[in-house]
């Protein structure tokens, strides 16, 4: 099977990230929950907008069940990754924003996990996971949460409601096509990471580098090349754009996984249209 089979072949899970981050994924072979309180969505970290079962506002609620409903949302964290949306035709990799926003503006990584190796490796009755539903800004207003003034019943109230409260984004940030990893943390102040044991399976960069210092885009490929073999069949892959096209290559160019000319976003040119070159 060539390298544009198999990566045809899996369904694929994709993490944005930076250079040096990638280099330490790679070199662990594990990835780290990330508390919500070092996301960038804002609403990730006002996850106390909470009425309860009778429409009360939250300055209604008692404070020790406040202070129950804070602590027990703070002890989730998650992972972010991207998906294919098949649908739209809009591939994981093909994301100019998630490249720009997670993976050093293009000068970082985009690390290809297969799915399906990457379930092995968590615990099902502990990590919740699923694609995030983006919705219209005023379905995403409040939580209800608390079914009484009962700080005892805050962790089943919360834990009922998880896909409300950790897979419902708003609709402007349906770019990001996440599929999110979920885990209860109960302590502060321990990392918790997930192994990926044989998920990885390409690492992604872009031409970007190159078009600004060739000396660092080699050095870059060659470092990813080496840290790869250590880690197992892993495949190097170069995300790069040509006049009217982008593709995804291998890193030495001998073969062509895939073509924007293939897909969507084709530029088509009629006979009024004019090139300034």
């Amino acid at each position: 099977m060539n390298i544009k089979e198999q990566f045809k072949q899996i369904e694929k899970l994709y993490h944005f990230t930076s250079f040096d981050t990638a280099l330490k994924i790679i070199e662990s072979n594990r990835l780290r929950f990330g508390r919500l309180s070092n996301t960038n969505d804002i609403h990730e970290v006002a996850k106390n907008m909470f009425v309860d079962t009778n429409g009360q506002p939250i300055d209604k609620f008692p404070s020790d069940v406040l202070n129950a409903l804070y602590d027990e949302v703070y002890k989730y964290r998650q992972i972010s990754l991207t998906i294919d949306d098949k649908e739209n035709d809009k591939y994981g990799f093909d994301l100019h924003q998630m490249w720009g926003l997670y993976a050093d503006k293009g000068e970082g990584v985009c690390l290809v996990f297969d799915k399906k190796e990457i379930e092995k490796s968590w615990d099902w009755a502990k990590i919740q996971n699923g694609p995030v539903c983006y919705d219209k800004s005023q379905e995403l207003e409040s939580f209800v949460v608390s079914r009484s003034h009962n700080p005892e019943a805050v962790l089943d109230d919360v834990r009922s409601r998880l896909p409300d409260i950790f897979f419902h984004k708003r609709k402007e940030w349906e770019h990001e096509q996440e599929y999110r990893l979920l885990k209860r943390c109960p302590n502060p102040t321990k990392e918790e990471y997930l192994c990926i044991y044989q998920a990885l399976k390409f690492v992604i960069l872009t031409s970007k580098l190159r078009n600004v210092d060739e000396v660092r885009y080699f050095k870059a490929i060659d470092t990813i090349k080496e840290k790869v073999k250590k880690a197992g069949a892993i495949h190097v892959l170069v995300y790069g754009n040509g006049l009217f096209d982008y593709a995804l290559c291998t890193e030495d160019g001998a073969e062509e996984l895939w073509n924007s000319n293939d897909g969507y976003n084709v530029l088509i040119l009629d006979d009024n249209c004019k090139l300034a070159i």
